[in-house]
């Protein structure tokens, strides 16, 4: 290669470059701000786009208006939202306004720069420092709108790291927010996105109805709106609250049709997600090779961009058994790899995130709460003596509702190590059914007799397990195995097998004391679940304490083995 060539061509292509942006500059001077502006917005060419909000900084230098100057650098901060150069533009709004704050700067320029780290460039912790600064002038200088954005991602940084009630209450508080002090104008877009948040959290705790509820009320005013963000937010959500009911068809539509706006602008969190549950839909469907395709594509995300929403995590786990069973070693290794720096991520961001928001943003909002109630009481001319008994007594509940709660925890341990097995055979409800079974009763008896069997031997640990899959096992059809459960054991084919999973699981950890040396993910695995988060809130559900807390105990009883 001739270099001497090379490296000629490339500084006379720099030199026009240069001679090029100084004479679209030189041609911008003495245009006014509104032909900047309109200039600005008409150019596609994202060097000639920053040439003109220069020269309408300048202007603004030139002429004192802070507002022009901060309105110029907002717009190159947008310009290069994904760029190191969009932080760099929202600094400059900081240091501008830092030295004479009010009800919108700095925090507006932290609340920028917080969105760059966070849809930008991924950087969650990074992204929650400016959040939370600008949480604290909007708290400081009465801020609506930067109090309302601030909460609103603080909610979703706690839905992401599993606080899915106090995430709710956030959006919930942002939403009397709007409905008590927002203008009507903007009112219902700021509405909207709290209730696409509720919706969201509610889909993570697994409470579908809620989900559903929500999420139609959001598409309901999104629609009206036609706000396509909120719009294609909401169908993913809906597309995976449908998997989750399987409805797998309205799943499948909903999810491809959302897909088709986050692909365009490039959304790598939401493609990953439908990524991942378009791989959910076509595995149960047996249709591995599409599934597969998909399930690589949130792998690929994964290398770009180094983060996935938490529940995508899932994706790994199901390639890893894939190779395993076609006896890839050396892919299965690549996958298991990813994984293991999937979660280190996970867990650092959780464990930064948590800490954080305890530290500045729960506890000063308990400790304004207080001074709050101690303003009150000087403003009445309450004696000294009498706040701090208040705030003693204050105190004693609190340590009192700390020891109730460990006393409570302690009584639903104990009330599980002497509760016995449960007996979840047919036989025990036979006799206590009089209304008719819609299932002719030579198949119900023989379902019954099976079913007796497959709990015996444990088959339903297998977490590939589907009502299907056992209908076709017993010999019979998915809707006399479904009414035969329902009606001697009053519940669904779903809660059956989850019961006796948990019981499984449960039983174990009384009896078997290397199996409470695993992980919680591991206890999932065996006892049928395929996922720890799964387990982890049937256990809690079902028995009033989670796994974690059940053999934390246990370890601690001077005779661990209850056979």
């Amino acid at each position: 290669m001739n270099y001497k060539l090379l490296f000629l061509l490339l500084l006379c292509i720099n030199i026009e470059s240069v001679s090029y942006s100084q004479v679209v500059r030189d041609s911008l001077l003495g245009k006014s701000n509104s032909e900047l502006i309109e200039g600005f917005k008409k150019i596609k060419n994202k060097k000639v786009k920053e040439s003109y909000i220069k020269a309408y900084i300048k202007n603004g230098k030139i002429n004192k208006d802070t507002f022009s100057i901060i309105d110029g650098y907002t717009n190159l901060s947008d310009l290069y939202a994904n760029e190191e150069k969009g932080i760099n533009y929202a600094d400059s709004i900081i240091l501008l306004t830092k030295n004479n704050p009010n009800s919108i700067y700095p925090a507006n320029g932290y609340m920028l720069k917080g969105e760059r780290y966070f849809f930008g460039q991924k950087k969650i912790k990074l992204a929650l420092d400016n959040y939370l600064i600008a949480n604290k002038y909007s708290e400081r200088y009465r801020s609506k709108e930067i109090n309302f954005g601030s909460n609103h991602i603080i909610g979703i940084l706690k839905d992401k790291i599993g606080y899915f009630e106090e995430a709710i209450q956030i959006h919930q508080k942002n939403i009397r927010l709007v409905e008590k002090e927002f203008d009507e104008s903007i009112q219902s877009l700021f509405m909207t996105s709290s209730i696409q948040a509720i919706a969201f959290t509610y889909k993570n705790l697994g409470k579908l109805d809620s989900a559903l509820y929500y999420n139609d009320l959001g598409m309901e005013k999104a629609l009206k709106m036609n706000h396509k963000s909120l719009i294609n937010h909401l169908l993913l959500n809906e597309g995976v609250i449908h998997y989750h009911n399987f409805k797998l068809k309205s799943s499948t539509k909903a999810i491809k049709e959302s897909l088709e706006y986050f692909e365009k602008i490039n959304d790598k969190p939401n493609m990953a997600e439908g990524y991942f549950y378009l791989a959910k839909i076509y595995d149960r469907q047996q249709e591995k090779v599409q599934s597969l395709q998909y399930l690589k594509q949130v792998d690929s995300i994964f290398i770009e961009t180094q983060d996935l929403p938490p529940d995508t995590r899932e994706a790994y786990e199901i390639l890893i058994s894939h190779y395993n069973r076609i006896n890839k070693p050396d892919t299965q290794l690549v996958y298991l790899k990813r994984l293991i720096s999937l979660d280190s991520i996970l867990s650092s961001n959780k464990s930064y995130v948590s800490k954080n928001l305890k530290n500045k943003y729960d506890i000063p909002k308990l400790i304004k709460q207080k001074e709050i109630l101690i303003g009150k009481l000087k403003n009445d001319k309450v004696n000294l003596k009498y706040i701090s008994i208040i705030i003693s007594i204050i105190l004693i509940f609190i340590i009192f509702g700390l020891y109730r709660r460990q006393n409570s925890l302690k009584k639903r341990f104990n009330a599980i190590i002497i509760k016995e097995d449960e007996n979840l055979e047919v036989q025990k409800i036979l006799s206590e059914k009089t209304e008719r079974l819609d299932v002719p009763k030579n198949i119900s008896n023989e379902i019954s007799q099976r079913l007796q069997l497959f709990e015996k031997n444990q088959e339903f640990t297998d977490n590939k397990l589907t009502l299907s899959s056992l209908a076709i096992l017993f010999k019979t059809n998915s809707t006399y195995l479904s009414k035969t459960i329902n009606y001697y054991h009053d519940k669904s084919f779903t809660n059956y097998i989850n019961d006796l999973r948990i019981e499984y699981a449960l039983k174990k950890l009384k009896n078997d004391h290397s199996f409470r040396k695993y992980t919680i993910s591991a206890i999932a695995q065996e006892s049928g679940f395929k996922s720890a988060e799964t387990f982890s809130k049937l256990f809690k559900k079902k028995n009033g304490i989670y796994p974690s807390y059940f053999i934390k105990r246990m370890k601690k009883q001077p005779n661990n083995d209850f056979d």
